[in-house]
């Protein structure tokens, strides 16, 4: 583990030039290849916090980030999580961040395949930059559910040009999708840090989160609120805001497995703030941390621009 935490602590400026490159490299295919984001997407997004896109990224990137998915499960990073095996319950929940610095095809999907355009033109945003990688895997017969949340919450950030999009790796039924409270991120919820492991698994990496504004859960699950979910296939993505919540079901199902490889993304008026209980601290525990002060731009070898309107 010290090995990982080293290379990891040299790749935050081992990283810059490579990337510098590949940005370089991929910056006029990125335009000529990306799906063209609507008007209609953008104003879901506006008015919802969440829109879905049918088929918005090439099945190519699709298949390269299954090999990806696959060699991480064997052999994940310093920050992998398995919620599952941590709450005691069946299958196998698997959490991972910042996988772009390990896997080439990660790398890869990140300044070639279009998403970087696709979250900048839904945010309306003139360049965006990676806050980091996320892949989610619920093997068949998992219980364990995505509690209900904001990812907001969970970040070291302030401003609104930020947002999720989250790619479909498998065919995912609606019943056990990721679910949308529409509209919620007009609420600007703060909330108290969720443990996707369970309160009982609780290892203190949040426990300076602040106690704000709760979820209103019961108010959610007696269908007080609309929720929004889809049938996914593989290609099609979801984009949410930061502040939208959301949660999932287990993965009940016994044959098939539900991968979700999710990339946040950083606009225009995001800046760094380094709040208690967010994560990172966590991170800067795994030596990812660029030195940035409060209030300075999302940017660094750690957070890279990806995509910037020519």
């Amino acid at each position: 583990k010290a090995l990982i935490m080293s290379a990891l602590q040299r790749g935050v400026v081992g990283f810059g030039k490579r990337i510098r490159a590949i940005g370089k490299a991929f910056s006029s295919s990125v335009g000529r290849r990306s799906y063209i984001v609507t008007a209609g997407d953008q104003k879901a997004f506006r008015e919802d916090g969440v829109v879905c896109i049918r088929s918005a990224i090439p099945l190519a990137f699709v298949e390269s980030l299954r090999i990806a998915a696959e060699r991480n499960m064997k052999n994940p990073g310093p920050l992998c999580d398995e919620h599952a095996a941590a709450a005691g319950t069946a299958g196998r929940f698997h959490d991972d961040q910042f996988l772009w610095r390990r896997h080439d095809e990660c790398r890869e999907y990140l300044f070639n395949s279009g998403v970087a355009k696709i979250a900048a033109d839904v945010m309306r945003s003139s360049s965006v930059n990676i806050l980091y990688d996320h892949l989610l895997v619920k093997e068949p017969g998992t219980v364990a559910p995505t509690p209900w949340h904001n990812d907001y919450s969970y970040w070291h950030i302030t401003g609104e040009d930020i947002c999720s999009v989250w790619l479909a790796l498998d065919y995912v039924k609606k019943e056990t999708m990721v679910m949308y409270v529409k509209g919620s991120h007009r609420w600007k919820m703060l909330h108290k840090i969720t443990n996707f492991s369970g309160d009982g698994s609780d290892d203190g990496r949040y426990e300076s989160s602040p106690n704000k504004d709760q979820i209103p859960i019961k108010e959610i699950e007696s269908g007080e609120y609309e929720l929004l979910g889809w049938d996914m296939e593989p290609g099609d993505v979801v984009v949410h805001h930061g502040w939208t919540l959301h949660g999932a079901s287990g993965n009940a199902d016994l044959s098939t497995q539900r991968r979700g490889y999710a990339t946040r993304w950083v606009g225009d008026d995001i800046r760094f703030d380094p709040r208690p209980g967010t994560m990172h601290f966590n991170w800067v525990k795994s030596g990812l941390d660029c030195g940035l002060q409060r209030g300075e731009k999302m940017e660094c070898d750690l957070f890279p621009t990806v995509y910037h309107q020519s």
